[in-house]
């Protein structure tokens, strides 16, 4: 069984300390052609849309079931959803630990994947082009016309994360507004010139949601609605927003006195959803439903080292190593997420296509619970 080792480093992506070279490249003049001399990317390759036999039915399903209930007695989860399917036919899922009205997890950073499908179908609608800057949008950020949409989708724009501003943590504020943020990055300044390193930054997503308003005329969440959540038939799946009731949703359970708020990370994690909404998503995502095969291909062809050599990062897209049937390093795609009080995690074979996605309240191990069961159903569903 996998360890917690691969969620850890992952979550440590996400809440990244800032490496040496960065803070020195915080004093370098920045030009707009300046290439990237980071770890070197990979690129990922998916099978053609439409290329993969139909599925049935998977096999002995009751395995799934008893390593489920295990998973989430030794996770120590208050609440764990989880999903497994293949890139068609039946979802199968199970649910514990949910109370009263709840009847969906909250997904954390997996729902950028929602912001970037938004941006990319502007993209090949050619309502905006990847080469585009931030300050054809918006006015007084930090590098702004130098950082395109691109940047902000791949997490190279050199964007101070606002959210981890130390003033932001001790107070536990809500939303930020473009005011604020913007007001942050320049106390700040930038981490490095664009382009030329990776560094998690949720505020670039926060701009990424601003710039589609801006196009649409439009909140993300009608946006999100339309283009995403009406489109391929989501019933169970909303983005969360300030002010609205969210009985609906398992709360988060920190084993610290932090308290979270899963209505204010906004288009950097804004979606509340079931494990096999989740699911549906994504297969959609894939099999070209949301955006064309070369959009899709085109968020997988660059994907930078995270923080460590196991995980890589596209265009609101991930990708990371993990063992294969033989014990080799195999490549699985998907994204993680995670606050505290909630992990959540999708982990998809890009060969077979198989998908599994977990989410969960607590501390627990995200990563390995979802790994674990997508090992268990190769291994029962196998000839």
């Amino acid at each position: 069984m996998i360890g917690t080792s691969l969620f850890r480093a992952i979550l440590a992506a996400i809440l990244v300390t800032l490496p040496i070279h960065i803070l020195v490249a915080k004093s370098a003049k920045c030009s707009a052609d300046m290439p990237y001399i980071g770890p070197a990317p990979i690129s990922v390759a998916l099978p053609k849309v439409g290329s993969l036999p139909t599925k049935q039915a998977m096999t002995n399903p009751e395995s799934l079931s008893v390593l489920f209930a295990d998973m989430f007695t030794k996770s120590k989860a208050a609440s764990m959803t989880v999903a497994l399917a293949d890139h068609s036919g039946p979802i199968w899922t199970e649910t514990q630990g949910l109370e009263g009205p709840e009847k969906l997890h909250y997904w954390a950073s997996v729902g950028k994947t929602f912001t970037a499908v938004v941006i990319m179908q502007l993209v090949a609608d050619e309502r905006l082009s990847l080469d585009d800057k931030l300050s054809n949008w918006i006015d007084g950020v930090p590098n702004g016309d130098l950082i395109t949409i691109k940047m902000l989708l791949d997490h190279s724009s050199g964007l101070y994360s606002t959210n981890e501003d130390p003033a932001v943590v001790k107070n536990n504020r809500g939303p930020l507004s473009l005011q604020d943020n913007i007001k942050i990055l320049k106390k700040h300044g930038p981490l490095f010139c664009p382009g030329q390193y990776w560094r998690y930054s949720n505020t670039g997503y926060f701009f990424l949601g601003e710039i589609a308003e801006r196009i649409y005329g439009q909140p993300l969440p009608q946006i999100i609605k339309a283009q995403i959540i009406d489109k391929i038939g989501l019933r169970n799946t909303r983005m969360l927003v300030v002010g609205e009731d969210v009985s609906d949703v398992a709360k988060p359970q920190p084993s610290d006195d932090q308290k979270s708020d899963v209505r204010t990370p906004g288009p950097a994690g804004p979606i509340a959803a079931t494990s096999a909404d989740m699911i549906q998503f994504w297969r959609a995502f894939l099999n070209g439903e949301l955006v064309a095969q070369e959009t899709r291909d085109q968020m997988f062809a660059t994907l930078y080292p995270m923080f460590d050599k196991s995980t890589y990062y596209g265009l609101g897209v991930m990708a990371m190593q993990a063992p294969g049937p033989d014990v080799k390093p195999t490549i699985w795609i998907g994204h993680a997420g995670g606050m505290p009080g909630v992990k959540a995690f999708v982990m998809i074979d890009p060969v077979s296509r198989q998908y599994g996605s977990v989410a969960l309240t607590g501390d627990g191990p995200a990563a390995a619970v979802v790994y674990n069961m997508l090992q268990e159903w190769q291994k029962s569903d196998a000839p």
